[in-house]
């Protein structure tokens, strides 16, 4: 029976030296983050699918990334994205300009940008937004707008502050003309139909209207003319998710930067390849496969890695001035910060 006892007693302590041991290692063992990113739905073909279509990887598998689709949010511009990045619906913004960021984080809104997006140049920028009128329209001037409804994304982003500033230029205020905020998409039909006098249409529906016909651009609208050179919108993620998923944003990052590069070096090399692509995705997608003809990668350039201070001190300079902030009040490392870009190595 004392043997009984002492056997017994010896295989009690194992098992508790060796549970003891394996809890100990458990919890010394960092675990590896398995966190879904929550992103938007687009009704277009995303970065994603074009360039596994063009290159044949899944650079989100590659990194080990989880992505979560949205799709009940209704976005049409970074104001409205970052309004629900904000509210916790979904994690990640993979677009704004920076007047929304301002406006939000000056409120105490805890965003952080952290990628660069698009960026405006002469070359790739000037000829791809601008103001709009029909051909027989009496708008040939900035300053003809005074009294005029102009059709913008959504108000409180970049459209709404570079109109300010080009009406500014020639004498007028914002006051003098009537933002009307629509969909993009709609920014031909509304224009067309006369239900607006003028339009502020971005990217591939810009060239869209331009090629079907009867409209012109009012000289001195479009970002590049109003504001130079400069990285126009970023990326961004919640603080709290920042801190809470350092190696989740950063594995986003590597395959958000990836998958660009694939598109932009095929668009390089071969630009009719990726417009097929886009046009048959759109088809699958449901949405109009003639904005193809117009897409473009070069909105993008590895030329511009990172965010620079003056892309957001420009824009913080123009909210000072307009008595919308105060001098002092944020500073370009409030807004953004470089450290979770790939390419960033730390001094």
């Amino acid at each position: 029976m004392n043997i009984k006892k002492k056997l017994l007693s010896i295989l009690l302590l194992t098992i508790a030296i060796t549970g003891a041991g394996w809890f100990a290692l458990k919890k010394s063992s960092p675990k590896s983050e398995n966190v879904a990113i929550r992103e938007l739905g687009s009704t277009v073909p995303t970065q994603w699918e074009l360039s596994k279509i063009l290159s044949g990887r899944d650079v989100l598998v590659e990194e080990g990334v989880k992505l979560e689709t949205i799709n009940s949010i209704q976005s049409s511009g970074g104001t409205t994205t970052l309004q629900a990045l904000l509210a916790d619906n979904i994690d990640v913004c993979t677009e704004s300009a920076w007047p929304p960021y301002i406006n939000i984080i000056a409120r105490g809104g805890k965003i952080k940008a952290l990628l660069g997006i698009a960026v405006g140049t002469k070359d790739n920028e000037g000829g791809t937004q601008g103001v709009l009128v029909l051909d027989d329209s009496p708008i040939h001037t900035i300053k003809d707008l005074a009294g005029k409804r102009i059709a913008v994304n959504v108000l409180g982003a970049e459209a709404d502050y570079v109109i300010r500033l080009f009406l500014k230029k020639n004498g007028l205020s914002i006051s003098q003309v009537e933002l009307v905020a629509a969909p993009t998409e709609q920014h031909e039909q509304l224009l067309r139909s006369r239900q607006v006098d003028a339009a502020y249409i971005l990217r591939v529906f810009y060239d869209l209207a331009v090629a079907n016909g009867g409209i012109r651009q009012i000289p001195g609208t479009t970002n590049f003319e109003t504001k130079g050179e400069s990285v126009m919108s970023a990326l961004s993620f919640r603080n709290d998710f920042i801190e809470k998923h350092p190696d989740t944003v950063r594995k986003y990052l590597r395959a958000y930067d990836a998958s660009r590069r694939i598109i932009y070096a095929e668009f390089k090399k071969n630009p009719d390849r990726v417009k097929k692509a886009f046009a048959d995705i759109s088809v699958k997608k449901g949405s109009n496969p003639l904005l193809a003809k117009y897409f473009r990668a070069t909105l993008w350039t590895p030329d511009y890695p990172f965010i620079a201070d003056k892309d957001v001190q420009w824009w913080l300079d123009r909210f000072i001035e307009d008595g919308l902030l105060k001098p002092g009040q944020l500073k370009p490392s409030d807004i953004y910060t470089n450290e979770f870009n790939p390419l960033y190595k730390k001094k």
